[in-house]
């Protein structure tokens, strides 16, 4: 976490020394509590954010999609990224792809398993990941492209 708010920081840095603003986009509330869940965790180490930082973070540069999606009506069964992903063109590239069977990849990468099966959790989990910012991306993309009057 400390390595990825180290980046951000990095980018944020290097949008607006160059004049631009930056955004960050991400899909339902829980990407920010794993920010403060962490923060309150790690208070005091190096590298780690305070509250306060994550705040003003928050303020400045988080957008959050799930709201925004909230306020169209969508052919979807709900409004989870799963579901609204698909409208905008998007596909998961891992079978099972949702929150409860990274759980259990996750489970599967951390075990005492063979290496071979630790190795394929942590693969799958990482192209997992990579296609969920693909998705919100794409979703982000969807929503730009509506027309709302």
């Amino acid at each position: 976490m400390s390595k990825m708010w180290n980046k951000l920081q990095e980018e944020i840095k290097r949008a607006e020394s160059s004049g631009k603003t930056i955004k960050i986009f991400h899909y339902a509330p829980h990407e920010y509590s794993w920010w403060k869940k962490y923060a309150n965790r790690s208070v005091g180490r190096p590298g780690v954010p305070t509250l306060n930082e994550l705040e003003i973070f928050k303020t400045d540069y988080l957008v959050d999609l799930y709201p925004l999606a909230q306020r169209v009506a969508f052919p979807a069964k709900s409004y989870s990224i799963k579901d609204l992903a698909p409208l905008a063109g998007f596909e998961w590239s891992v079978e099972m792809a949702g929150g409860a069977n990274s759980l259990l990849k996750y489970k599967l990468a951390i075990s005492k398993n063979d290496d071979a099966t630790r190795e394929q959790a942590r693969q799958w989990l990482d192209a997992y990941n990579r296609d969920d910012v693909k998705a919100t991306f794409a979703v982000r993309n969807y929503l730009r492209e509506l027309p709302l009057a």
